[in-house]
């Protein structure tokens, strides 16, 4: 029964971004803001989203990271998205500059923010961002928690409440491969944050932490490095994206294949949380430093099966 609600509930997650798809309506889509780090989190939002694109036949014309964006090819599409995550605020200066400076440039273009959580340090920066956004007059907002839902109406008032794009991976694995293992003793995994927005340690287990940068190799950062040099060439530059998109399913391809090494996971981070309920593991679930993961947790996967430990 608990593998057949596993099932029900990751299809309804990833049924949810039919929405988006009907909100581009069949136009030409520029993708901007593709991750080239090894934030792995962020790599499986980008391979969700591109599955997504799959699922609906979306005509994307033009993909680009953070640098070197050619304007002139955004203005051949109708409809531009920015990436989704956990950076629309202050904490994140790079990616926020970016998409301020998109909605200050394509007034006249219909801008999607993919799903994100909003998070502003100081109240100030919050209050002049919005009022940067409220000026365009078709930016929508998709956002993947209740209390970035109240948030996103100071920016706009096209608000989408929507899970992550990660979910759009679903289907990793059989249903039948879903739920809490009889291996004993359990295998544990500890994905565990090492950047801003980790907690002091309140953990109870005792074992050495991960964190997603373990799991890069050296192919990994030499195609990096590949990366920055042919992107400074701008023949280069729709070409070399499609290369990093090659890298990134081997990273995601590792980090699969890492956590079906484990039976239990306990992580303090959002995408550990989002890949291991992909992969129907058991899970023991910590908060970051401002929240994201309780609240995303309350808003899509309080009916996750295989959850045993829930703490703030």
């Amino acid at each position: 029964m608990s593998q057949i609600l596993w099932c029900q509930l990751m299809d309804s997650l990833k049924n949810e971004h039919k929405k988006l798809a009907e909100l581009i309506n069949n136009r030409k889509v520029t993708y901007l803001d593709i991750p080239v780090h090894f934030n792995v989190g962020d790599i499986l939002i980008y391979k969700g989203t591109e599955a997504f694109f799959d699922t609906y036949d979306i005509d994307v014309i033009y993909r680009c990271a953070h640098e070197n964006i050619e304007y002139k090819k955004i203005e051949n599409s109708e409809v531009i998205l920015l990436h989704g995550g956990g950076n629309f605020g202050d904490l994140y200066s790079l990616h926020q500059n970016l998409r301020e400076d998109i909605i200050r440039k394509f007034k006249h273009k219909t801008i999607i923010c993919l799903p994100q959580t909003i998070h502003f340090e100081d109240s100030a920066n919050l209050a002049k961002s919005a009022a940067l956004f409220k000026e365009h007059q078709d930016f929508h907002f998709c956002v993947r928690d209740i209390l970035s839902v109240e948030l996103a109406k100071e920016f706009t008032e096209n608000v989408l409440f929507m899970p992550d794009m990660a979910h759009h991976l679903h289907p990793l694995i059989d249903k039948t491969e879903s739920g809490i293992s009889n291996v004993f003793p359990p295998k544990i995994l500890n994905l565990v944050r090492v950047d801003a927005e980790k907690q002091p340690n309140t953990r109870s287990i005792v074992k050495k932490g991960f964190d997603w940068k373990n799991l890069i190799s050296r192919e990994d950062e030499f195609a990096f490095n590949v990366y920055l040099k042919m992107n400074k060439v701008p023949w280069f530059s729709s070409r070399v994206i499609k290369l990093w998109g090659y890298q990134t399913e081997n990273i995601v391809f590792r980090s699969i294949n890492y956590f079906n090494a484990f039976t239990v996971v306990h992580t303090d981070r959002l995408h550990g949380f989002i890949l291991a309920a992909l992969l129907g593991k058991e899970i023991c679930l910590y908060d970051n430093s401002y929240g994201k993961n309780t609240n995303y947790y309350k808003a899509w996967l309080k009916d996750y099966p295989f959850i045993t430990a829930e703490q703030s």
